[in-house]
């Protein structure tokens, strides 16, 4: 899985980098400063489940707070500010946790477990932006320009997403004996994050709180466990990753053709913007789970796994956010997109842009009807629908 983690970054980096050259996100220090957390992430993957790992993901969040601050408006400056306050105690949280639990061979007392284990759930929740540490994650988006939050969202996010994962799999017991805590973070998460989204008006600041409600749903991926869950958990996040580049550079594109920030009030963009608007579409029903997108390959193995770990109860809370988070990009998709066009168009064409977002909708087709692409280690382990 790590192979394919690592070639999913390497498109993002691509991707990332040819939405940069049309679409100007920054002067040379964005652009080192993006190189350098691209190189962090795939470092860590590269280095496995070790310390090292750690401290290269931990180096990256450190250089996502820089690229916030690195765009030097006071809004920019305010939400790197936000983002600093949350990953300086998530990366301390984290460190004290891994140095109290030790290498696993020899577990603590009870009380020191209990402990490190509270301190591990709020330094991957103030990390990952989860309720109700969510504080940072909505400013970053409205403050920043498309690919930096992406660097965040679909980079940074999702390699500490894989080093969560990770422990999942090394120490189960961590989820097993406090399935509890982690399910409270997970549901807190997936409907907070569905009501919040649907009360905004700015698409950036929506399209954040749905990154919330999804990492919740891939938190309780790794709640469940088993075989489908953990299979949905990682190819979630894969999903996850591709789906937000799709979604934020579409409305990156769409902000600069239009001169002024997408809200649900700016009509008929599709109209002004066919190829991002299009991809924005796809983009948002494979991350709601909607076939043949490559979010329904992974979201319908959690929601086996979720029944088979919580019976008809917790289906029926997932179904519940599933239609939240479906009447949210639906609306968007309404009144944003579709419709005749009345914003002037004044930008230049973005050509690269439109062309990456629209490479990447279909890649995120072609993976929902054929996961087995991903590699033939995915398709005999991990993409095994039971036992």
């Amino acid at each position: 899985m790590g192979v394919i983690y690592t070639g999913f970054l390497v498109l993002l980096a691509v991707a990332i980098a040819l939405y940069a050259l049309s679409v100007p996100q920054g002067g040379g220090r964005w652009w080192g400063l993006a190189a350098s957390i691209i190189i962090f992430v795939i470092a860590g993957k590269l280095a496995g489940a070790s310390f090292l790992a750690t401290i290269c993901l931990d180096v990256a969040e450190l250089a996502a707070v820089a690229l916030v601050w690195s765009h030097g408006t006071a809004e920019a400056a305010e939400a790197g500010c936000k983002y600093l306050y949350a990953i300086v105690p998530a990366i301390a949280c984290t460190l004290l946790a891994a140095a109290l639990l030790g290498t696993g061979s020899e577990l603590p007392g009870p009380a020191i477990q209990k402990f490190a284990i509270w301190l591990m759930i709020i330094g991957f929740a103030l990390k990952l932006g989860l309720i109700p540490f969510y504080f940072w994650l909505p400013a970053v988006a409205a403050a920043a320009p498309p690919m930096t939050t992406v660097l965040i969202v679909s980079v940074v996010d999702i390699a500490t997403f894989g080093e969560l994962a990770s422990l999942r799999e090394v120490s189960p017991w961590v989820f097993g004996e406090f399935a509890p805590a982690w399910m409270v973070i997970a549901l807190l998460s997936m409907f907070g994050g569905a009501l919040l989204a649907l009360g905004q008006t700015e698409l950036k600041r929506m399209l954040a709180f749905s990154t919330i409600v999804d990492l919740g749903f891939l938190l309780l991926g790794l709640i469940v466990g088993g075989p489908l869950g953990l299979a949905g958990a990682r190819l979630g996040a894969l999903s996850h990753a591709l789906s937000k580049f799709i979604l934020f550079g579409a409305v990156g594109v769409a902000e600069r053709q239009i001169g002024q920030p997408v809200t649900l009030n700016t009509g008929g963009l599709a109209a002004r913007v066919p190829l991002a608007g299009a991809s924005f579409i796809i983009g948002a029903l494979s991350f709601i789970g909607v076939p043949p997108g490559f979010g329904f390959v992974a979201y319908w193995r959690i929601y086996i796994a979720a029944t088979q770990f919580g019976g008809a109860m917790l289906i029926a809370v997932l179904l519940v956010v599933a239609a939240l988070d479906l009447l949210c990009y639906v609306r968007v998709i309404h009144r944003t997109w579709l419709g005749p066009a009345e914003i002037p168009v004044n930008g230049r064409p973005a050509y690269l842009a439109t062309g990456a977002l629209a490479v990447l909708a279909i890649i995120a087709v072609v993976l929902g009807c054929h996961p087995g692409m991903l590699g033939a280690a995915a398709a005999s382990g991990l993409l095994a629908l039971a036992p």
